[in-house]
């Protein structure tokens, strides 16, 4: 099964990125027709984040983020294990480039949130100079599969633990960058709640303390999937001021820079994934009959 699963992963990996592309539009206009969890998880939250639009907007915004992470989904293999010259024309970006570098000339805090593909914008902070990113260890082949993938351009992956987060603190302290998904909901005890599109989302203190700690720049790093398989353009901007602060405050911060990037390109975010499924006491359960 190891042996099987690794043999088609980098055989899909070396599919040309259009032909992989519509493949994904395909499933994901397949989950848009069916009945299923996922289209029902990504309507609410359109409903409730993006109450200002029309009905008819937030079922277009649905059905394009439905294909968009089906799309994520099947060129991962070949960002993980694709042709090393197709990944790197990908992630050719001089401008973003040079202002990674320059923003992290002693260090920095990249945040790449699940929108587009986060995939490659690790990669391409993994280009440039590497950087040391947090991941949830899988079971099975997946976790060597991720660890070998993700880590092909310079990257170190450490491991979501007391141990991964010392490991990223050394990172920071030697000047180098790290990498953290922001967008997640942490494990009890390593978050607080702070509004996410107005609904108290449970949110990572990592970032707030890691930044407050060392006193360092905070980047969100995000790629755009552009039309018809002609590749990427990458993104860079900056935190916005107050992330680094202690308690709520960091937090409110934090989930503002998210919601700015959301809004930037609300298609190609990871609506289906169940972002607000931990509440504060007394919350409502946002899921409620879905």
């Amino acid at each position: 099964m190891k042996f099987l699963t690794r043999f088609l992963l980098k055989a899909l990996g070396c599919l040309p990125l259009p032909l992989l592309h519509a493949l994904g539009a395909v499933l994901g206009t397949l989950l848009w027709w069916l009945p299923n969890n996922l289209k029902a998880v990504t309507l609410r939250h359109l409903e409730r984040c993006l109450p200002e639009l029309d009905a008819a907007r937030r079922r277009q915004l649905a059905r394009e983020s439905l294909v968009q992470s089906m799309q994520a989904v099947l060129e991962a293999p070949a960002i993980w294990f694709g042709p090393e010259r197709r990944l790197r024309g990908w992630i050719d970006a001089p401008d973003a480039a040079r202002e990674l570098l320059e923003a992290s000339r002693q260090g920095a805090i990249i945040l790449c949130p699940h929108i587009g593909s986060w995939e490659l914008a690790g990669m391409f902070c993994a280009a440039q100079g590497g950087i040391a990113s947090l991941y949830k260890p899988q079971k099975g082949v997946m976790d060597e599969l991720i660890l070998e993938g993700r880590s092909r351009l310079g990257a170190t992956l450490v491991p979501t633990s007391a141990a991964g987060v010392k490991a990223l603190l050394q990172q920071l302290k030697s000047g180098g960058k790290i990498g953290v998904l922001p967008d997640h909901d942490p494990p009890p005890g390593s978050g607080g709640f702070a509004p996410l599109f107005g609904i108290p989302a449970h949110t990572t203190v990592l970032v707030s303390k890691l930044a407050g700690r060392i006193g360092l720049p905070v980047w969100f790093c995000y790629a755009e999937r552009l039309a018809g398989g002609r590749g990427f353009r990458l993104h860079l901007r900056q935190a916005p001021e107050g992330v680094a602060q202690d308690g709520e405050a960091g937090l409110v911060a934090l989930n503002r820079g998210i919601e700015d990037v959301i809004r930037h390109l609300p298609g190609q975010y990871w609506w289906s994934y169940k972002r607000y499924r931990r509440r504060p006491p007394g919350g409502e359960d946002l899921y409620a009959g879905l």
